[in-house]
Parts: C-alpha cells; structure tokens; sequence
C-alpha cells in the first residue's frame, strides 16, 4: 500500500526566524530559538533546508511513507520548502501558506506554482480573518483553477503550538471557522478542490452538510483530533470516521498525520490508530488504499506531466 501523507509542515529553521522578525524584545534570534526549543523539547532544525529535507526523507524511508506533502507554514517560507522540492522531487509536494491581504499573494501564488511546482495553497480564514467565499479570497481561486491547484482550508479551532513556544498571541477568530462559509465559492468553482483539514476541527456537523451539496470539497484525517476533547457530540475518531465516511465515502478522504517538528518527526502512532480504525470499520482493501495514498495521488496531479514552464 501507498502511503502518502496529505498534511505535514515543513517548520524549517527559516519558520522560526520568521515568527520573530519584527520582535526585539526577543534580543539574538538564534539564542532565543535555541533556548525555546530546551524548553518546549523539539529540534532546531538545521539552517540548511536541503538538511531539514534529508532528515524527513530519511524517516519517511523508515516509515515507508512514500511521499510528504509539505505545507509552508508562514507566508515567505516557500524558498525552503522550494529547496526541498529541488532536491527530492519525487518525495515531496509543495503547498505554500497564502495570506490574501497581502498585496503580493497572487505574485506568490504565481511564483511558487511557475517556480517551483508547488501544487496547492493553504488558507487560514480564522487566522487571517476572510471569508472563504469573499472577493479576498477569489483571485487565489482563479489561480488554484489556472494551475490546477489543491486549495486547502483550515475551519474549525485553530491550534499553533510554535506560537504559544513564541509566546505570540492564538489568532482565531470564530466568525470565520465555519467550514459553510465556503459553499459558495465551491459551488462558483467547481474544478477546484478544496481539502477541510482534520475533519473540520471541531466543525464535523457543518462540514458534513457542505460534503453533501459540494462533491469538490474533501477532508483530511491529519492531526490527533484533540478537538474531540472539546466537544460531546462525537463518542470517538471511530464515529468520526464512520459519519464522515457516509457521506463523503473513500473517495473524498485523505490521510494526513500533522508532523512537523524532531525529535517526534513522523507521528506514526496516528497512522496506526487510524488505519486500525479503517480496519475495524470493514473498508476493503481498495477503500483503504485509496485514503491512505491514492485519493491524494489524484487530487493532487500527481501523475500529471509537468508543465511545459517546469520542464
């Protein structure tokens, strides 16, 4: 069976420089991310990316795990994930972090997908604080559907855990975290696929209603799901499974783990219980195969030529 993870972040040494640009009270960046990294006990990745990428396909190669795809998890980050992608093309897809009011997201979108071969954008309307169906958000649409992009959609709680290592405020704002507000757009948009993380984080009801009017849009099963622990009206990941599959079925479901830091690297143990719960469930052999890879080597073009500007 293929394993192809569908969410995982690169956080690269450049990630964290980022967290702390405009912030002098943190004194020597590089002292202060050595010191947090004591504290919170995760890696400082290496400088070079190329080395953060060697260490990821190693434990990819330990885990065979096929392909990765890495999220560029801040605006301005691409370059790493870029070098990741130069060097291990066949591993690793790119998805780059896209903050629509900035006034340069389409050139990057341009840039990252033209440049370098990234095949899907992230948005974060609570972070970011858009509409998923608003004129903000629209240009980015026009791009994803240009270039035949994966736009992935982060509803529900939001959780940052290098943020809170920063002691930088949580950005969430719940009048954005309703996985509804992106009807519209998916309905104006119909070639474009859009991928709801972690069962909508929290959000599981409204994403299920818009999985039933909308046959673009698709989940991702990546991360613990702790937003479990906030809620009373799913018993267990089983019944999160077993309610998202009625309605979405195999086909419209992608495995993802959330890694993103060393030592942890790979989360393996997600990958265990969710594949147990498949399992348990009765998926067929071919179900399953396409949740853990298949659906994702589809949906994200994969086997698509590349195009004549990446040649």
């Amino acid at each position: 069976m293929e394993i192809i993870d569908a969410h995982t972040h690169f956080l690269s040494y450049n990630y964290f420089r980022l967290l702390t640009q405009n912030r002098p009270q943190y004194g020597d960046i590089d002292e202060f991310i050595a010191e947090r990294a004591r504290r919170y006990g995760f890696m400082v990745p290496p400088a070079d990316p190329v080395r953060l990428a060697d260490l990821w396909v190693i434990e990819m190669d330990r885990h065979s795990v096929s392909r990765q795809v890495l999220i560029a998890s801040i605006s301005g980050d691409g370059s790493s994930v870029a070098a990741a992608l130069r060097i291990y093309p066949g591993r690793f897809i790119g998805v780059a972090t896209v903050n629509p009011y900035l006034g340069v997201a389409e050139e990057v979108v341009e840039h990252n997908v033209r440049e370098w071969g990234f095949r899907g954008i992230a948005l974060y309307p609570t972070m970011h604080r858009f509409s998923a169906s608003s004129d903000r958000a629209y240009p980015l649409y026009r791009l994803a559907r240009r270039y035949r992009m994966a736009v992935y959609i982060h509803f529900g709680h939001l959780r940052i855990p290098p943020r809170r290592w920063w002691d930088l405020p949580d950005l969430y704002d719940s009048h954005y975290s309703d996985p509804s507000d992106l009807h519209q757009a998916a309905t104006d948009f119909p070639s474009v696929n859009f991928i709801i993380p972690s069962f909508g984080a929290g959000s599981l009801h409204s994403l299920l209603r818009l999985g039933l009017q909308c046959p673009n849009v698709y989940v991702d099963t990546s991360s613990s799901n702790s937003w479990l622990l906030d809620q009373s009206e799913f018993s267990s990941l089983r019944e999160v499974f077993e309610r998202t599959l009625e309605v979405f079925g195999p086909a419209r479901m992608l495995f993802g783990t959330d890694s993103g830091t060393f030592p942890r690297g790979w989360r393996h143990a997600i990958y265990t219980e969710q594949l147990d719960i498949l399992h348990s469930i009765g998926l067929s052999d071919r179900a399953i195969e396409a949740i853990m890879g298949q659906n994702a080597r589809q949906i994200l073009g994969l086997d698509r030529d590349l195009p004549s500007y990446m040649v």
